[in-house]
């Protein structure tokens, strides 16, 4: 059996969605930011990260082969090794992904959205040190505005310390076969959960939190691609100067 590579992360980066909140015909993944598509700039991104061993895809079971055929050869990802067919949930799709790992030989994983491409490479590896003490680890920010709890007939029954919030992002990093288990599990129990950490939670694992960042923005509307026209521009420019 081949030895667990401990400094290495593989990453499920789900793009399962049809987009249908985001209206068109062309699912929000595969729609242009500054004339490369969304998908590919997340994927060349993990592609480019020193720790990342390779990338698990996950897209709609009808758009995997023209991904292979249509956008892939004019933009190749050396590291991605698998292109698998999501499910009904983000949830499925996640499951999906993680099944083509063997924690045995993989023992850590990033689970990733397609659709932000603005994340920082240096939380993987500031994960990766987590997971050697913790079971999972995420990235997440506090938020700006006061939050409040509403009844199902819209009135305020409460107001939560902000200090005590935080607005969770991906990456998502976790111990393989942990992650696995819990998918596992929600799958016999019926849990349907947000994200990975919910689950995580469910099982009785702790959460480890990292700051994450404003800019790490989810491509979910159509102004969000404007947004990120602007801050793919300011990196570029933050990137000459440095």
């Amino acid at each position: 059996m081949t030895s667990p590579d401990t400094v290495s992360l593989s990453v499920v980066v789900v793009a399962g969605g049809t987009g249908r909140r985001f209206g068109g015909k062309i699912p929000k993944q595969f729609l242009e930011l500054a004339g490369i598509p969304v998908l590919i700039r997340t994927l060349k991104k993990f592609n480019e990260v020193r720790v990342v061993k390779r990338i698990i895809l996950v897209l709609p079971e009808d758009k995997r082969r023209w991904f292979k055929e249509s956008i892939l050869p004019d933009h190749p990802v050396s590291k991605l090794s698998d292109v698998v067919a999501g499910g009904e949930t983000r949830q499925d799709s996640v499951r999906h992904g993680l099944a083509r790992l063997s924690a045995d030989r993989e023992p850590y994983v990033a689970v990733h959205d397609g659709v932000r491409p603005f994340f920082d490479p240096r939380w993987l590896e500031m994960g990766l040190g987590v997971l050697k003490d913790f079971p999972a680890v995420a990235v997440g920010i506090p938020p700006v505005d006061t939050v409040k709890r509403v009844s199902s007939r819209g009135f305020v029954v409460g107001t939560p310390k902000r200090e005590s919030l935080v607005m969770i992002q991906t990456p998502q990093m976790f111990q393989t076969g942990l992650v696995q288990e819990a998918h596992q599990k929600a799958l016999e129990e019926g849990w349907q959960v947000s994200d990975d950490t919910a689950l995580m939670e469910r099982m009785g694992y702790p959460v480890k939190i990292l700051p994450g960042s404003r800019w790490n923005i989810k491509i979910t509307e159509l102004a969000d691609l404007e947004i990120g026209e602007i801050l793919l521009h300011l990196t570029q420019r933050e990137g000459e100067s440095s």
